[in-house]
């Protein structure tokens, strides 16, 4: 059984402009988010969060790594100067013990002491002589300053009596100091030798505390300071700055390192996040208020829209039953003509017997009674008929009313009486009994009731048969209309509804869909199929009313 099918009003003509199927708004995405304020504010408030997270990470660590390198810059400038002092050391004591006319030990001792007294990272200066072949070097302490604590320079006596004149050389010592050595110009066998200690090349005021500062020298740490534990560990997913340089003093290739962590609450200001969060969700907030409110005033339009559409499609179908059944009307002329004929000929015929009845000598008062009674009975037949074509062709405001099914059916058989006696077609009538009740408008089911028998009456043709029968089942009121015609295509059962669709040449397919607008406007349904005995089946099935029950509310 083919389900029932709504009239569609957007295949009918006129109604394009009051439905649509294609979208207007941009995109399905953009539609279900503008639907939901609540959840187009929380990503807006998410994605707000995102960026200013993204943007105070890029700036921090831009910050962070410029103050890095600034600092790396002053330090590098700072140990240069340093270094530079231990070359001058070198010169002046070199020129000092090696002229002309060298000072005595004593004086270079004092020298030695100052140097030492005013440069606490100088830990300890030797004035030597150098001895023996370059192979074999030997080395004679002239002068130390102090006087212990010094180094065993006899692992390096090779390298430095191998070393060009005139110029420092750095060579590692141990764990936490290196060497720094000059030969004096000619053939003087003396060096002087510095040992310094690299920790005491920065101040601990200079040193910073955020990043961890490494001086190595070929590869060998010499000084290694890490940065304050409560600045906080980095976050591993983000390279942290880093700041190398070689201070290239003469001779002095000592390279300077620093690495800075970059923590999370230093990418991230915890206040400026949660003030920033606040003031987005407040924002959000009023978005969402915003984008209800406008959702509101949209749906009233819509709604307002709406009613008028709903509105002007019930006046259209109005109009369309209206225009239907005067049509059907026209389709039944001569057959509800040749049923006012035969009123009329009787009246004439009887009216003229009763004249000549009453025009005799001895009137037969019974006789002409009696012809004047049926004249009666036929002038009310007459006047019947014209009722019906009247109320049927009227375009009635509809009403829904308790009404007898089979009154209805009654009425519509009257109608289409003639027309199927006409073309040879039998109708059968199986009323039910009880006779079942539903709210309906007469005229409306009248004129579905035509339709279908139109349809059937089409399709058997000459000596075909048509049966109408009411009933009740399952607690709904019925009215079948079958025929013993070849029944409907089955490529055709599931749009049998659909507005235009026909297999009539003449035919504009809006009858079945006219049947279904006017049976549903009553909460019913209309379904059609084919039986297994052959021929079409249609069945209106409608909300059933116990006529008792109706009268007591």
């Amino acid at each position: 059984m083919a389900a029932p099918r709504r009239l569609n009003p957007r295949c009918a003509p006129g109604y394009a402009s009051l439905y649509s199927d294609k979208p207007h708004r941009p995109g399905i995405l953009v539609t279900h988010l503008l639907s939901k304020p609540r959840l187009l504010g929380t990503i807006l408030w998410l994605a707000a969060l995102a960026v200013f997270a993204f943007a105070s990470v890029y700036t921090a660590r831009q910050r962070l790594a410029d103050e890095l390198e600034v600092t790396g810059r002053t330090l590098h400038r700072l140990i240069s100067q340093r270094v530079a002092q231990h070359d001058a050391h070198l010169t002046s004591l070199i020129a000092l013990s090696s002229g002309s006319e060298p000072a005595p030990p004593g004086a270079a001792r004092q020298v030695m002491e100052s140097i030492t007294r005013f440069y606490p990272r100088i830990v300890w200066i030797a004035l030597i002589a150098l001895e023996g072949s370059s192979a074999t070097p030997s080395a004679q302490t002239v002068v130390a300053v102090p006087d212990t604590g010094g180094i065993d320079l006899v692992p390096r006596l090779g390298e430095i009596a191998a070393q060009p004149r005139g110029r420092s050389f750095i060579y590692p010592a141990d764990d936490k100091h290196y060497l720094l050595a000059k030969r004096a110009p000619g053939n003087s066998p003396l060096a002087v030798v510095l040992l310094i200690d690299p920790a005491q090349l920065l101040e601990p005021e200079e040193r910073p505390t955020f990043a961890h500062l490494k001086l190595s020298l070929h590869g060998q740490t010499l000084f290694e300071q890490s940065a304050d534990p409560t600045s906080g560990a980095g976050v591993p997913w983000l390279a942290a700055p880093h700041f190398e340089k070689v201070i290239d003093g003469d001779g002095q290739q000592l390279l300077l390192q620093l690495d800075r962590t970059l923590p999370l609450a230093a990418l991230i200001p915890p206040r400026q996040f949660l003030g920033f969060a606040l003031i987005a969700a407040l924002l959000c907030v009023a978005l969402v208020f915003a984008l209800r409110q406008r959702a509101a005033v949209t749906r009233s339009q819509q709604q307002a829209r709406a009613a008028e559409a709903r509105l002007a499609i019930k006046e259209r179908e109005t109009r369309l039953a209206h225009a239907s059944r005067v049509n059907s009307m026209g389709e039944l002329a001569s057959g509800i003509a040749h049923e006012l004929t035969q009123p009329l000929t009787a009246l004439l015929s009887r009216s003229q017997a009763a004249l000549r009845l009453a025009q005799a000598d001895q009137p037969n008062l019974s006789l002409i009674s009696d012809t004047l009674s049926l004249n009666v009975r036929e002038a009310k037949r007459a006047g019947e008929m014209l009722r019906r074509m009247r109320d049927y062709a009227s375009n009635k405001t509809p009403q829904r009313i308790l009404h007898n099914l089979n009154t209805i059916v009654t009425e519509a058989v009257a109608l289409t009486h003639a027309d199927l006696e006409r073309r040879g077609v039998t109708l059968a009538l199986q009323p039910g009994e009880p006779a079942p009740h539903a709210l309906v408008d007469a005229i409306e089911t009248e004129q579905v009731l035509h339709n279908l028998i139109r349809n059937a009456a089409d399709a058997t043709g000459e000596n075909g048969v048509i049966t109408i029968a009411t009933g009740m089942q399952a607690g709904e009121a019925r009215i079948v209309v079958s025929d013993n015609g070849p029944g409907i295509a089955p490529d055709l059962l599931p749009r049998l509804f659909t507005p235009f669709v026909t297999t009539k040449s003449d035919g504009m397919g809006l009858g079945l869909s006219l049947c279904a607008t006017l049976v549903e406007r009553v909460d019913g349904r209309i379904e059609a199929d084919n039986p297994a005995g052959g021929g079409a089946r249609f069945i209106i099935s409608l909300p059933l009313i116990e006529p008792q029950s109706e009268a007591a509310q």
